[in-house]
């Protein structure tokens, strides 16, 4: 994901001086791979870590952008000359680690797990990987956790706009060198313009997509091609490295996964680090800089020569230790996996990197590079397509942790036709009645959360000849007035909900919805809302019932996988279990049936059917309960529906049911 290309010797007119070695450049890599590894090792104090990989961003566009505009103007630039140095830098170790990393996934991976695998293996090798994941996964979402090749979306980045971005140079150098500064300007605006406007609509676009990430490795083309007047004075690059390294320092320890991002929050790691970059084209002349000497401090310039392999390594590592534990790592296992990631790391640079980079009797000839680059890119395609030939090869577990496994498959059946995905763009008018042909004496409303809810409760209803109305909508609770920023459509959306279901008979309405993340996530906004909410539908003369949190399990991004894993190990399913928040989920619950009561409306808690002082079991009955970390299957929401929520809507005769306020 960053290249360490130096130019010939000798400066050029209009372009940055072109030097050997820059250590201080070694030392931002340093700075960058270590952020990234300590935010996904979960090291609390690098929050924002993964700016580093902006970091590697703004560096890579310097050292290609001032190779490229070097040899242009020497007249020596060859585009195949140029991807043949490529080849030499990615792809050895890329293969490398690749391969070592589809041993482990056919090794400890799930069926569906090596498929999803085996197409972002395939999108690897064709350098659209930041394109696939951003078709199937989103970069901070909990599924993230088990993609071993998420990190690679990076690397499709770079390669795209390498694509790209040497004949846009060469057309310029051309035919309209004059022009080279407005149209690199224009360019690098045109792309921060985007980053910002199309991050609240479009945020995984946004984040994965070139369009709005050039801007980045044009910034440091820019400092490349001498755009910026070189420091005036020592001081000048001095205070410049300073405010640089503090920017970044600022982004990498304040900012969040729920950071907007990358939009104008980037510009501070990217600008930072093109300042430093820009200081450093005096300080590489004035060894006495004390930023020149801060940032070639031995042991970080160390890990800014394996940084390249070191990204590589630290993920999967990260990846499959998670899957294996099933929980969050502790600080032995933090240090473990730091270290093995910086050994493995060494070892690649060394024995892989640094072979393929050499030239002459004792390297390879550009022949040998492109054929076998090719070669090693062709083999990972064919591995991947072999192991979705193979269904991902099922027969490597027992059939009875397949069929466990098999529970991420276990959502509502009407998910795709009943359940919102685009709430901006949909209405009451809208939703599905499941049940008998009768008027839904029933409704569910809620966020994804419902959705299971709504089909278990329309199974006993049919039994009954009643009906039930499900009004669900991924990522938007059932809470007035909750909005995101610089985003409305949940505010609509609920807007229009309530002025239905304040003008309709009264009848029975169910809240359910993923109550702790939104306790979490935005507290303001979620709790206000959801009171108003509760009143609205009260005072309208309906029957409130609201379901308390379902303990989720965020150490793993799916249950089921966790309790097959458990069971290949020889253990019984049964005694798998999870710890949860129990304070968190006790405040929770305690702060919704104070709302309700006050409302005169019925609180149900969820927890105590699941959960213990000792844990939560996910499995019960021969089933697993949860289709992913969070939301209950259809199999764990029919059980709670029958033991909780159809005794209250429908009570068998002689029973009076929970005792309800009347409406108000």
């Amino acid at each position: 994901m960053h290249s360490t290309e130096a130019c010939g010797p000798g400066p050029h007119s209009g372009v940055a001086a072109a030097h050997a070695y820059r250590p201080d450049l070694d030392g931002l890599r340093g700075i960058a791979v270590v952020s990234v590894v300590a935010y996904h090792l979960g090291l609390p104090f690098a929050s924002g870590g993964f700016v580093g990989v902006d970091v590697f961003f703004v560096l890579s566009g310097f050292l290609i952008t001032r190779l490229i505009a070097t040899e242009l103007q020497s007249g020596t630039f060859s585009i195949a000359r140029f991807y043949e140095r490529r080849i030499r830098r990615i792809i050895p170790a890329l293969v490398f680690v690749c391969a070592c990393t589809t041993a482990l996934a056919v090794w400890l991976l799930l069926p569906q797990e090596l498929e999803r695998f085996s197409k972002s293996l395939i999108a690897t090798a064709l350098s659209v990987s930041n394109i696939w994941f951003f078709r199937n996964s989103g970069y901070f979402d909990p599924g993230a956790e088990t993609q071993p090749l998420l990190h690679t979306w990076s690397l499709g980045i770079e390669e795209q706009f390498y694509v790209v971005f040497p004949l846009l140079l060469m057309a310029v150098f051309r035919w309209w060198p004059r022009a080279l500064g407005k149209i690199v300007w224009l360019t690098f605006a045109a792309s921060l313009a985007a980053s910002i406007v199309f991050l609240p609509k479009y945020p995984l676009g946004t984040f994965y997509l070139l369009h709005s990430r050039a801007w980045e490795l044009l910034a440091g083309g820019i400092v490349a091609l001498g755009l910026l007047p070189r420091p005036a004075s020592r001081a000048q690059s001095e205070i410049a490295t300073a405010l640089g390294l503090a920017a970044i320092a600022v982004a990498i320890f304040t900012y969040t996964s729920k950071t907007p991002f990358p939009g104008a929050a980037a510009l501070l790691p990217c600008l930072g680090t093109a300042m430093a970059i820009w200081a450093g084209e005096r300080s590489s002349e004035d060894a006495r800089m004390i930023g020149a000497r801060v940032l070639a401090f031995p042991p970080l310039t160390a890990l800014g020569l394996i940084s390249y392999s070191l990204y590589l390594w630290h993920w999967p590592l990260i990846v499959f230790t998670r899957l294996t534990t099933s929980g969050h790592l502790d600080v032995m296992q933090q240090v473990a996996l730091a270290v093995a990631a910086t050994g493995l790391a060494a070892a690649t640079w060394y024995f892989v990197e640094q072979p393929f980079r050499r030239r002459g009797p004792s390297g390879f000839g550009r022949a040998a590079i492109f054929k076998g680059g090719a070669l090693g890119l062709g083999a990972l395609t064919a591995s991947a397509a072999a192991l979705l030939a193979l269904d991902g090869a099922p027969q490597r577990f027992p059939t009875t942790v397949l069929a466990i496994a098999a529970a991420q498959a276990d959502a509502s059946p009407l998910r795709e036709r009943c359940h919102f995905h685009v709430r901006g763009n949909r209405s009451y008018d809208d939703t599905c009645v499941i049940g008998d042909d009768v008027p839904p004496s029933v409704i569910v409303y809620g966020d994804s959360h419902g959705a299971e809810f709504s089909a278990a409760l329309g199974e006993f209803a049919k039994s009954r000849h009643a009906s039930v109305r499900q009004i669900t909508a991924s990522g938007c609770p059932p809470a007035m007035g909750f909005t995101f920023p610089a985003d409305e459509l949940c505010e609509r959306y609920n807007a229009g909900i309530i002025d239905r279901l304040t003008s309709i008979p009264p009848t029975t309405v169910v809240l359910a919805t993923y109550s702790l993340a939104w306790t979490r996530e935005y507290p303001e906004q979620f709790w206000p809302g959801f009171e108003r909410t509760i009143s609205a539908l009260r005072t309208a003369g309906h029957r409130v019932i609201v379901l308390g949190p379902v303990p989720d399990m965020l150490q793993a991004a799916g249950i089921p996988a966790a309790v097959a894993r458990w069971t290949a190990k020889g253990r019984d399913p049964s005694d798998f279990s999870f710890e949860f928040g129990a304070e968190e989920v006790a405040s929770v619950e305690a702060h919704m049936n104070e709302m309700a009561t006050a409302q005169g409306a019925i609180f149900v808690p969820v927890s105590p059917e699941l959960c213990s002082a000792q844990g939560c079991k996910p499995y019960a009955d021969g089933a697993v309960l949860y289709f992913d970390n969070n939301h209950l299957s259809m199999s764990g929401a029919q059980l709670i529906a029958s033991r909780l929520l159809v005794p209250i809507i429908w009570p068998e005769p002689g029973l009076s049911g929970l005792n309800v306020s009347p409406p108000r």
